[in-house]
């Protein structure tokens, strides 16, 4: 596609899907992209995304390294199965993590970066329109709109935030993939489909779904990846997605003659096993993709690093195993205890914001009753003009 792009079109977006904890695999397509083929990232025009996706976007367009995308990533990984309950913990605000990564890693004139260029997804509470912001004042407005489209109801709470004075929810919910539909739009899912650059799966009886402009194949596969959306795995198992996406990636390249060799064993040996299997016909089950052992090291050096350690960090947990269990047990004992403590602590953040959410309660509220009054007169105004003679 790409190919025929640069024939015909001088400019090119790239978009990627809101995914959760699957944020993993852009990882690997980003460091594919960074290495092989930096014109692309420096020549793309309109950087999209919902949700993670939009994380992703902020990242490209501010020129953060993947490395440190991956080791944020592992740190949210982290915190979300640190409590008994993993992220449904009311301990894990995944909010306050996202927030203060932005705050901590974006550059100070990511606002600057990112103007026209950075498209972020947010779906309207009061109508549930699709919005997309490209436009940002300064650090601390895009770090509100990122926030905005990261939030997925009741996963990340009950109120919205608000961006402008207007509340926001997850923008996958309305437009998971913006600009999709443009044909000089490369498409970025973690869920096999008919993406540009995602998975090989196959899929039941060649049935897929359109999730809000995604396209997902209906399979076991993406049904998993559904669940680790959520709830995210061990550090290998991201490492594994991490992997995968450098992969495809790299077979994007490859299939629109935009690779250029540099380490040619390991890239040719890659080459080499994914020729082996017809385009069309590249599945996640049984005819599994493999790879053989100098092209698993594919990797970038500062990548694998940062997943070692965090691996080896995971392991340090597991030295006594008769004292986890008895602290794990106590932990289930008190979990009543500490989710009312958790909760009222919230209570107590929200306090200076009370009043405000109050009233946005108390609009949506009467705004919900008006529209159900005006339905309801328009149902019988109908009905009297349909039939006069009825009392």
């Amino acid at each position: 596609m790409l190919k025929n792009m640069q024939g015909s079109a001088k400019e090119w977006n790239i978009s990627f899907a809101g995914c959760g904890f699957l944020m993993a695999y852009y990882c690997g397509v980003y460091s594919c992209l960074f290495e092989r083929a930096p014109f692309l990232l420096k020549g793309v025009k309109k950087i999209c995304g919902a949700s993670s996706g939009a994380l992703m976007g902020a990242i490209l367009a501010c020129q953060m390294s993947p490395a440190k995308c991956c080791e944020y990533l592992l740190e949210m990984s982290r915190e979300a199965r640190k409590g008994t309950l993993g992220a449904v913990h009311p301990s894990f605000n995944l909010l306050k993590i996202v927030r203060n990564f932005l705050n901590r890693d974006l550059p100070d004139d990511a606002h600057l970066l990112a103007n026209g260029r950075l498209f972020v997804s947010l779906t309207r509470v009061s109508d549930g329109t699709n919005v997309l912001v490209s436009e940002f004042d300064s650090k601390e407005d895009i770090i509100q709109a990122l926030i905005c489209s990261c939030f997925y109801p009741l996963y990340c709470g009950v109120i919205p935030p608000s961006y402008h004075g207007i509340r926001y929810v997850d923008g996958a919910l309305s437009d998971n993939m913006p600009f999709s539909s443009l044909r000089n739009t490369i498409t970025i899912s973690p869920f096999s489909g008919e993406s540009d650059i995602s998975p090989y799966g196959n899929p039941f009886y060649f049935h897929d779904i359109y999730y809000n402009n995604v396209s997902i194949h209906i399979n076991f596969i993406n049904a998993h990846r559904v669940v680790i959306a959520f709830f995210p795995p061990e550090p290998e198992v991201l490492a594994e997605m991490c992997q995968n996406g450098y992969e495809d990636a790299f077979l994007f390249l490859k299939e629109n003659e935009l690779l250029k060799l540099t380490w040619p064993l390991s890239e040719l040996t890659l080459i080499d096993e994914l020729e082996k299997i017809p385009t069309s016909k590249k599945y996640i089950s049984e005819n599994k993709l493999r790879v053989t052992e100098n092209s698993k090291n594919i990797l970038p050096e500062s990548i694998k690093k940062v997943f070692c350690k965090a691996t080896m960090r995971e392991n340090e947990k597991i030295r006594y195993p008769l004292s986890v269990k008895l602290v794990y047990c106590l932990m289930w004992c008190i979990l009543p205890v500490e989710m009312a403590y958790i909760m009222l602590l919230r209570l107590v953040e929200c306090a200076p914001e009370m009043s405000s959410y109050l009233l946005w309660m108390w609009q949506m509220l009467m705004r919900t009753i008006g529209q159900i009054l005006k339905k309801a007169f328009s149902i019988s105004y109908l009905c009297i003009q349909k039939y006069p003679t009825l009392p």
